[in-house]
């Protein structure tokens, strides 16, 4: 800290000397996200929901598709699958292509996972499922410039997701409740298999952004049990406290899921084997036992904010922003700035740590300062040389009313100093007066 000084006024003034770069921008990675918060960044940037619910559904399509061509595991799916939700939350629709943010993620998710794939492979599966008469290789030149495309948005990915790349795996959590449930006697032919899928479309909501692999694994067995009409009453008997969830979450994973199938049945693996309407009537008794129980449809929903309307702004809230890639595709991704004050984007992955240290740089920035008030006594001039050498004060208009003379300024009301033959000159030059 600098020593304190005295200012020109009087005060004393404590400013901090600035040891080391500016702090910057903190951002701290969430693992869970609540349904009121994505519903208000649809509010802010001015989204429609249907809208962006096809782009999310095709999106999805496109990993899942790659994803079986390339052979990879179902955790990889479930990685890109969460780095694309993520990064669609964070970017509006219009700032990138949904297929080239699709094919990133899985290239992302590729590397997070140890299941290593080149920018150029996943393109080229891609290619050739779009194009199954002409297919090609990796080493064609066509992907020259997707493949720089995919690298400069995997760049915003990572800092979308905030460099957290937790993820969860329902699938693995899902055999040990069926195993346990069921045992190794029970007949898992049509059961397992269907439940599989399940966990598979799972991922074209958002509910693994919201909930734990826990409440996710025990909705899937419990759906999957009421959709097929199969081991209903031993999955149903299952307390929810055991399995680290509660009833609130159990309801809104499942009704999420049942939206889903009611209303994009075609784009699933589930909804094309059964009938529309064994999963309404399913939605149906859900929704009964949510207003016996007293449940609210979303978890922490609160009515007065759903009330409130944000007025609509340009800015979509990040500190980094996409340029549309062309047709062609284009490797210009242009950076914004990097945050309010100009410093740099720093991610930390423990909140009470990001706390500390910002209070820890408050103490060693901030600006002190001490003001007192001071009584000085000044002398009176009695003499009429002391008033004389005052300056004098602005002068009043001429004309009548000022001063005991009449006329316009120039009669008897006494003489003025300041009034010259010069002045008097330089006023018949302009018009003014009448001499």
């Amino acid at each position: 800290m600098a020593p304190n000084h005295v200012a020109k006024n009087g005060t004393t003034e404590s400013r901090a000397v600035i040891a080391g770069p500016h702090l910057g921008t903190i951002k701290v990675g969430h693992q869970y996200i609540c349904e009121c918060h994505i519903r208000r960044m649809f509010v802010e940037k001015r989204l429609d929901a249907a809208r962006e619910a096809n782009y999310r559904l095709q999106g999805v399509q496109v990993i899942e598709s790659t994803r079986e061509a390339l052979l990879l595991p179902v955790k990889t799916y479930n990685a890109a699958c969460t780095f694309y939700h993520r990064f669609r939350l964070e970017h509006p629709t219009h700032d990138y292509n949904y297929t080239d943010a699709a094919l990133a993620s899985l290239f992302v998710a590729c590397k997070v996972e140890d299941t290593l794939k080149k920018s150029r492979e996943v393109l080229c599966a891609h290619h050739n499922l779009k194009n199954p008469d002409h297919p090609t290789t990796q080493d064609d030149k066509i992907f020259d410039q997707p493949s720089k495309v995919i690298i400069g948005i995997e760049r915003y990915m990572v800092e979308a997701i905030n460099f957290d790349f937790r993820v969860r795996y329902p699938q693995k959590i899902l055999a040990k409740i069926v195993k346990k449930v069921l045992g190794k006697s029970a007949d898992l032919t049509s059961f397992f298999p269907t439940a599989m899928k399940m966990s598979i479309d799972l991922y074209k909501t958002y509910a693994p952004l919201k909930h734990s692999s826990y409440t996710c694994a025990l909705v899937v067995a419990q759906l999957t049990a009421m959709i097929t009409g199969r081991f209903v009453d031993e999955f149903q008997a299952l307390d929810p406290l055991d399995w680290h969830t509660d009833e609130q979450c159990v309801a809104e994973v499942m009704l999420d899921l049942l939206d889903l199938y009611t209303q994009h049945g075609k784009v699933t693996k589930v909804g094309p084997i059964f009938d529309l309407q064994v999963f309404i009537d399913t939605q149906i008794s859900i929704n009964q036992f949510v207003e016996r129980a007293g449940l609210s449809r979303y978890l922490n929903q609160c009515r007065e904010c759903e009330s409130i309307v944000l007025p609509p702004t340009p800015s979509t809230g990040s500190p980094m922003s996409l340029s549309t890639p062309s047709a062609a595709g284009t490797s210009t991704v242009k950076r914004g700035p990097k945050g309010p004050d100009g410093g740099t984007t720093r991610f930390v992955f423990d909140a009470d740590e990001a706390v500390r240290e910002k209070k820890v740089y408050d103490e060693h920035t901030k600006d002190e300062w001490e003001e007192w008030e001071e009584e000085i006594e000044e002398p009176i001039p009695d003499s009429r040389e002391d008033r004389r050498h005052e300056p004098r004060g602005p002068r009043g208009p001429r004309g009548h009313g000022h001063g005991p003379g009449h006329g316009r300024g120039h009669g008897r009301g006494g003489f003025d100093p300041s009034w010259t033959p010069r002045n008097r000159h330089d006023r018949r030059r302009r018009g003014g007066g009448f001499y």
